[in-house]
């Protein structure tokens, strides 16, 4: 198969966007200029009174009723094309399009006159596009051709080889034209061809050499970022050894293996117990983060959500036990949806969500857990009736390191990063997750907090969204 794929563009899928937009405004504008040509006759016809002749109706009429026609096949056929380089793809679409075009250009500026018709500057309209598409070889070639196919037409034309189709009408009488006059046309026609190729080749190609730089260093910057979060990595591992290793050592005072001890300094080293878990539970965060960056996510799992969510709940079971809170779920969908995402991701979201709910209800509050579905994508509700989140502070409740003001750091221990995570994997999954306080079951100085994620059941991974890193080193932290 004829290759018309720049090797640069072979896994840039927005070469490839760019490509289907193009073929789609080919296609619009095809049925407008089927339109124009029949306004083309009838306005001739009928209110500049040009006189055409029987072969010119029928010939004008049939060219403009197959142009609509391969057009609605074009156009149902497109969204089936391949973006493969090396199958049938949209750059060979274009080019069929080209010659259908152009075939029937020539046959209509063909019936309506060749160097009389007023219609062959169409031809440097077409190449203009052209150039914007296809290949430069492609086009040059193309434009010879029609020079070529249109030179000698005029000739036959002139020695009467084949018949003159003149549109009466549009001249007051004969316009006879010498010898030298059809050669100068037919130069002066196939110079404007050439020097419109070049120019809007030239244009395209500086853009596609645009393209490739920016690519280039997009890739760059990706390598940058790979490097700079395995880099991450490392110092924050090298950080996190010394703080175990000095927890260990407080445990092991506290617990007494080292000496009795009294209770005042028991009582601090709990406090440093404390902050030396907050300080190891922050370098995970940072981790998580890191390794997100450079995890590969694959939405090959398929997941019935109704039942994902329900086990996901009876996780916490326990713990809402404890603090005697209602945890509810809603399941509004009509029927068991499936989607396909990324498990492991996907139930580390709900469980940071779902928890964080719980931490901050006090006893006897209430968490629910509600799940709706459209044709499109499916919204998972996390519900409380909790602290709150003051108005304020929404806006700041997913940057990293970010605590609310509201919250007695003495009781709820936490390092603020954890939405920081949900929502890039939320983002990264395709999706948005969105925050309100208060909610709908708010009560008296319990205001609780809204959690709504939204993720698309069918969600295509952009190719520079991630980058790739080994998920058992991901899994094990």
């Amino acid at each position: 198969m004829l290759n018309l794929v720049p090797e640069w563009t072979y896994h840039y899928g927005e070469f490839w966007k760019a490509i289907k937009i193009r073929n789609l405004w080919f296609i619009r504008l095809r049925y407008l200029a089927a339109v124009i040509l029949f306004g083309f006759f009838i306005t001739g016809e009928y209110l500049f009174h040009l006189n055409f002749s029987t072969e010119q109706i029928i010939a004008i009429n049939s060219i403009s009723f197959s142009i609509l026609l391969y057009n609605v096949i074009v156009h149902s056929i497109r969204k089936y094309v391949s973006t493969d380089p090396d199958k049938f793809n949209g750059l060979h679409l274009s080019l069929i399009q080209m010659i259908l075009d152009l075939t029937a250009l020539m046959l209509l500026v063909y019936y309506t006159g060749l160097i009389e018709s007023p219609l062959y500057t169409f031809f440097i309209f077409h190449m203009i596009i052209g150039s914007l598409i296809l290949p430069g070889y492609i086009i040059y070639m193309t434009a010879g051709l029609i020079s070529c196919v249109f030179a000698i037409l005029t000739f036959f034309q002139r020695y009467n080889l084949i018949e003159s189709h003149f549109i009466s009408g549009l001249y007051l009488g004969p316009r006879p034209h010498t010898l030298t006059y059809d050669i100068l046309f037919v130069i002066i026609f196939a110079v404007m061809l050439f020097i419109s190729v070049y120019i809007a080749n030239k244009i395209a190609h500086q853009l596609y050499q645009r393209e490739q730089q920016l690519r280039s260093s997009l890739e760059k910057l990706n390598e940058a970022e790979i490097a700079k979060q395995k880099y991450t990595i490392g110092i924050v591992h090298e950080i996190k050894t010394p703080i175990a290793a000095v927890h260990s050592i407080l445990e092991l005072i506290k617990n007494g293996y080292v000496g009795s001890v009294s209770l005042l300094v028991e009582e601090k080293i709990k406090r440093a117990e404390l902050r030396t878990e907050e300080a190891l539970q922050l370098i995970k965060n940072i981790l998580n983060i890191s390794k997100l960056r450079l995890l590969e996510i694959r939405l090959t799992d398929e997941i019935n959500l109704s039942a994902f969510i329900k086990n996901i709940l009876d996780t916490f079971s326990d713990l809402a036990k404890e603090k005697s809170i209602a945890l509810i779920f809603n399941d509004n969908t009509n029927e068991q949806l499936f989607i396909k995402s990324d498990k492991i991701l996907f139930e580390l979201v709900l469980s940071n969500v779902i928890s964080n709910a719980i931490k901050y209800v006090e006893k006897g509050g209430t968490v629910d857990v509600k799940l709706d579905s459209t044709e499109d994508k499916f919204i998972i509700e996390v519900c409380d009736n909790g602290i709150g989140i003051p108005q304020k502070e929404i806006d700041k409740i997913f940057e990293q390191f970010y605590r609310g003001s509201n919250i007695n750091r003495t009781i709820h221990e936490g390092s603020g990063m954890g939405l920081a995570i949900v929502k890039e994997i939320v983002e990264k999954l395709g999706g948005i997750i969105k925050v309100s306080s208060p909610s709908r079951l708010a009560v008296e100085n319990r205001p609780g907090t809204n959690f709504g994620i939204v993720i698309p059941i069918h969600y295509k991974q952009n190719e520079y969204d991630i980058f790739e890193v080994n998920r058992e080193d991901y899994l094990e932290s």
